[in-house]
């Protein structure tokens, strides 16, 4: 159900997307639909296409060929900046945009409009939104540091707080946990499991490089190679030895025992 509180059949729907920047074809021919309780992660090697995937997802960029719908909202018949509220971002190139300087209430707050910092008045119904958020991740004495002066693993429950704060459909995490030491990166999963069981939570859609963030909470899997999608499906279809190999281009016995560790998250 979405936020229209009507059913609908597709969370995310790309009908043979193609994308070119400047001569070089970035994206090829896209077919890809997620659907409500699904979770799903994405993986490929190094300009294979992922970010460039998750920019159309949110309307960054605008593929040449084929249609993109977003909770039911086709693109090119929809205003971008209202839907992009129904859709929470997390990616590290958001930390490095956070000036030491911001106040943590002011950060969750911009998540408001997806701005850098928040500038105007907060209201007492936003204070209260930005508590709930912060006291999600046990982190409501942290209100009025700095962000400069927070630990990564702190500024990652700021910046996860930010994306949650219009209380989205849609969380897309892009490359979340590559700034974590692996104590915050295992504090996070268990956040993000518990995000994913909340009643009306959002989908999760994760890019990540690492098999170990693929946890229970995902369902799907989509692997990306050189623009076009190599495989997609449940987490069992996709994390087999084989499909692995071929989509990084790796022997088999190189994967075998992380695929099997992960299977039994």
């Amino acid at each position: 159900m979405n936020r229209r509180g009507g059913h609908i059949e597709s969370i995310v729907l790309l009908e043979d997307v193609s994308f070119w920047r400047g001569t070089e074809k970035i994206l090829k021919s896209i077919d890809w639909k997620t659907r409500q309780g699904e979770h799903w992660f994405i993986m490929g090697n190094n300009g294979s296409g992922k970010t460039t995937l998750m920019e159309i997802v949110m309307g960054y960029v605008w593929p040449q060929r084929g249609s993109v719908s977003v909770l039911g909202r086709r693109y090119g018949k929809v205003y971008l900046q209202d839907l992009r509220q129904e859709i929470g971002y997390v990616s590290p190139w958001i930390f490095k945009r956070m000036a030491d300087y911001i106040p943590v209430e002011d950060i969750v707050a911009s998540g408001i409009n997806a701005s850098v910092g928040y500038y105007g008045f907060i209201s007492s119904s936003l204070k209260k939104k930005i508590l709930e958020r912060l006291n999600f991740f046990g982190c409501e004495d942290l209100l009025k540091r700095k962000f400069g002066t927070l630990s990564s693993g702190q500024q990652f429950k700021i910046i996860m707080s930010r994306s949650l704060i219009n209380n989205p459909s849609i969380l897309i995490l892009d490359e979340p946990f590559s700034l974590l030491d692996i104590g915050s990166r295992l504090n996070m999963y268990r956040y993000i499991d518990l995000l994913s069981k909340q009643n009306g939570g959002p989908q999760l859609i994760m890019v990540t490089h690492h098999l170990d963030d693929i946890t229970s909470t995902f369902t799907h899997g989509l692997l990306m190679q050189e623009g076009r999608i190599f495989q997609k499906g449940t987490k069992n279809k996709i994390l087999n030895t084989g499909i692995l190999a071929g989509a990084f281009d790796i022997p088999n016995d190189v994967l075998s025992a992380m695929v099997a560790s992960t299977k039994q998250q």
